[in-house]
């Protein structure tokens, strides 16, 4: 009797991200959109305002992915909140004592 081989699962290739933006640069979400979509990510926009769906390509790593995201949120006042498929939470935050540095929460 032949052994059942196992089929090994196929890598993902990429990662699924909500992301709800205060204050991006611009105040123009479609301006975001434009310059994400220019850094090599896909991005879709549900009907709320100021969230996105962004795929990110896993060529591209979470520290560049990270560097992509810092660089359309204004500079004082702004933030991000990111979900990632993979269940995690992030939050950057420009105001307070650690500007642009994202923090996990879950």
């Amino acid at each position: 009797m032949a052994k059942a081989v196992k089929k090994a699962k196929p890598k993902e290739e990429f990662r699924d991200y909500g992301a709800e933006f205060n204050r991006a640069v611009g105040d123009n979400i479609r301006g975001v959109m434009r310059k994400l979509e220019k850094a090599g990510l896909s991005v879709r926009k549900p009907p709320h305002l100021t969230t996105l769906f962004i795929r990110r390509p896993l060529s591209i790593t979470w520290d560049e992915f990270k560097d992509i995201i810092r660089s359309v949120l204004q500079p004082r006042i702004s933030g991000v909140f990111l979900t990632s498929s993979t269940g995690r939470m992030f939050v950057c935050s420009n105001k307070g004592n650690r500007p642009g540095r994202f923090e996990r929460w879950a």
